[in-house]
């Protein structure tokens, strides 16, 4: 009995030992747990800095696309940013699926665990443990997967936004290159346009008198800007009030048009003109100006007009006559060369 005695008090304080061993291990696991929580807070708080970052980053990114939505190239820029974000979203499916792995993997040491601990009591019932488990599990749902590329990922956004603020410098020096040169065409076209309006101008008031013993002028709409606004006649016929164009009758209208033609022709020769009984409307002695003005013009340009009036056809250098027959063919009369 007494060699059985001693041998169960051995027995004893071997389980004694193994139970002060494992509450050291659960003491150390204990520790781990704790360290392990403090790391997820540290992850925490760093994934808060982090996403304060991205947005940041975001914002100022959503400022870069508002100030380049002129910029076509920027379709190309988001293409690849969508590519990068499908990198992105593939590497944290694999940090979710390594999460998992080392879920399972805890979840088997924890079961290791429970068969070294044997017949260890514990204060806590069945339910406490449960809930303190689910309550674990629903800690480690809301933590959620840890971006463990996120640094690496802010310097590849780091360095997007410097690459994109010196393509907006470029496009920007370049809007004011192109400003400059738009303005300065403007400026061309400008001058351009009144050069050559001054001058036809000039001719208009010479020949409008001389074909109507009147005076007259070009009238812009708008002298400052031209191009937004038409143009327009103010004429005074001899012994009558000035009036515009469209006020004038069809005999004035066409001495009017004829003398803009001609001011323009002066300005602008052109080798051939073709004039459609334009002395229609015209008395004898109007018709007769018109006729000594084309007769100015023949030595620089030929003229080919078709009219009924005796004024200009004695004064043109080669008559053609034509005549309709009665099965509506055109026959030619004859040839008259004054030359």
């Amino acid at each position: 009995m007494k060699r059985e005695r001693q041998h169960f008090t051995n027995r004893i304080e071997e389980l004694a030992s193994e139970r002060s061993r494992l509450e050291v291990k659960n003491q150390e696991i204990d520790g781990e747990i704790t360290a392990t929580e403090e790391q997820i807070e540290d992850q925490r708080r760093l994934i808060g800095e982090f996403e304060a970052r991205q947005k940041e980053f975001s914002d100022e990114l959503s400022g870069l696309h508002e100030k380049r939505d002129r910029i076509l190239a920027e379709i190309r820029v988001l293409d690849q940013r969508s590519l990068d974000i499908s990198g992105a979203l593939e590497r944290v499916r694999m940090q979710i699926g390594a999460l998992e792995e080392r879920e399972r993997a805890l979840l088997s040491e924890l079961a290791l665990l429970r068969e070294q601990a044997g017949d260890v009591e514990t204060d806590l019932d069945l339910a406490a443990i449960d809930a303190g488990i689910a309550e674990a599990e629903r800690a480690l749902k809301k933590i959620g997967a840890v971006n463990m590329l996120a640094i690496e990922e802010c310097d590849r956004v780091a360095a997007r936004v410097e690459e994109r603020t010196g393509k907006k410098e470029v496009l920007s020096r370049e809007r004011m290159m192109l400003l400059e040169r738009i303005e300065r065409y403007e400026k061309m076209k400008y001058d351009a346009f009144m050069t050559a309006f001054v001058a036809i101008d000039t001719n208009f008031r010479d020949i409008f008198a001389r074909l109507t013993d009147g005076s007259g002028r070009l009238v812009l709409d708008d002298e400052e800007n031209p191009f937004s606004g038409g143009m327009t006649f103010a004429v005074q016929p001899r012994d009558k009030k000035v009036h515009l164009l469209s006020a004038l009758s069809g005999g004035e209208k066409s001495l009017t048009t004829l003398a803009f033609i001609f001011s323009i022709q002066q300005y602008m020769p052109a080798p051939f003109y073709a004039l459609d009984e334009v002395d229609m409307f015209l008395d004898g002695n109007n018709v007769g100006r018109i006729a000594a003005m084309m007769n100015e013009l023949s030595g620089s340009a030929q003229s080919i007009i078709v009219s009924l009036r005796k004024p200009m056809i004695e004064r043109a250098d080669r008559i053609v006559g034509v005549t309709i027959r009665a099965d509506k063919s055109t026959y030619v009369t004859g040839v008259q060369n004054n030359g």
